[in-house]
């Protein structure tokens, strides 16, 4: 019953508002604040997978291995919330407040009202994934197809989401976020295999690694969208 309602606000969300907010006579009178409330959601949603990772670990007993995925738990969150926020959202907001009329509304309509969503979704997801690491962190087994199902996937899915949202937004596609999304997708079989602890490695450096080098690509874009 759940997953019917879950689904049912979705299609609400994305259908009605969808083709009210491009047949309809509603307005977006701040840009700014329209976009800030979606970058709001965006930290809570990352906050949010924070307190997962801290209620998974709140029972069990405190080892290196445990420690280990706690920290890169962190590293996660914190290459996402940069992925996010560095340059992409500034220049869609500029954008966003730039324009009017109906070239507003089907900006909002769709980078925000549709491009957000696989976003948050893949930050709940690899939420999920990791959550599923610290339950097995001291085990030697293989973290399995579940788990690294959700872990991959959370991380393939929130790049898919940058990317529609980059596409929507600022016309881009960001070659290097696919060519990551690529890699996280790829690194699922050998996820589900490996232990927890190496599982979690492989998608958190795949992440740090693209901010590494989005930061050093785009760093004269970034003084320039920042000044």
């Amino acid at each position: 019953m759940q997953t019917a309602l879950f689904a049912a606000a979705i299609a609400v969300d994305w259908g009605v508002v969808y083709a009210t907010s491009r047949r309809g006579s509603w307005r977006i009178h701040s840009a700014e604040y329209f976009a800030e409330r979606y970058e709001l959601f965006i930290i809570i949603a990352i906050g949010e997978s924070l307190t997962a990772l801290g209620v998974g670990a709140a029972k069990l007993p405190v080892s290196v291995s445990l420690l280990a995925v706690a920290a890169l738990g962190v590293g996660a969150a914190m290459a996402m919330w940069w992925l996010y926020f560095d340059v992409v959202t500034l220049v869609a907001r500029r954008r966003l407040h730039e324009a009017a009329g109906e070239d507003r509304l089907a900006l909002a309509a769709g980078a925000y009202g549709v491009g957000h969503f696989p976003v948050v979704a893949g930050i709940v997801l690899t939420a999920l994934g990791i959550e599923g690491v610290v339950g097995h962190a001291d085990s030697g087994h293989g973290l399995g197809w579940f788990s690294a199902g959700a872990l991959c996937g959370g991380a393939t899915l929130y790049l898919a989401g940058l990317l529609l949202f980059g596409r929507l937004a600022v016309n881009v596609w960001g070659p290097f976020r696919l060519a990551a999304l690529v890699v996280v997708a790829a690194w699922t079989p050998a996820a589900a295999a490996l232990p927890p602890l190496a599982a979690l490695t492989g998608v958190v450096v795949i992440l740090a690694v693209l901010a590494a080098v989005e930061t050093w690509w785009f760093a004269e874009l970034r003084h320039t969208v920042r000044a």
